[in-house]
């Protein structure tokens, strides 16, 4: 997938920021949505596949360096972004847009079932942690770096639906 980046000036990108968390969305998936509807475009199945793909890749790379760097809450976001964003992938591929954070639990049990692996409803609750503790801040490294591990799994998971 061919992608461009967009420097935004501050005050823009806390605005899509504030939007984003409004709306559940996540600030790179926003700014895609409001681009898209300002240019009068349709995404095929195919590129919002790739688009979740490429996005949750992203946030999982970004969230090891931030780990790294000590920026605990901020890599606890990029991780449930990218488990999200996985999930989000998945659904897409069976012709579904998920767009609440609800739906991402209903979908998410929806595939625990069928598929009789509860690993899907744990690992995404640890996701649902970590998405807190960008709030609140009390996780310890060594947590986020457990649960890292969990993410990964997921994400390797649902590669596989």
């Amino acid at each position: 997938m061919a992608s461009a980046s967009i420097i935004l000036p501050r005050k823009l990108g806390e605005k899509l920021k504030e939007k984003a968390a409004e709306t559940g969305y996540l600030p790179d998936e926003l700014g895609v949505e409001l681009l898209r509807k300002s240019l009068n475009e349709e995404l095929d199945p195919e590129d919002l596949i790739e688009q979740y793909q490429a996005l949750s890749e992203k946030y999982l790379t970004e969230a090891k360096e931030l780990l790294k760097e000590g920026d605990l809450a901020q890599a606890s976001e990029k991780l449930w972004g990218a488990a999200a964003l996985a999930i989000k992938m998945v659904a897409a591929k069976r012709g579904l847009k998920l767009e609440q954070h609800g739906g991402l639990w209903v979908f998410v049990n929806m595939l625990a079932k069928e598929s009789g692996d509860k690993d899907f409803t744990r690992f995404f609750g640890e996701a649902n942690a970590l998405h807190r503790n960008f709030y609140e801040n009390e996780m310890e490294k060594e947590s986020v770096e457990t649960i890292l591990e969990d993410i990964e799994k997921l994400i390797t998971k649902l590669r596989g639906v």
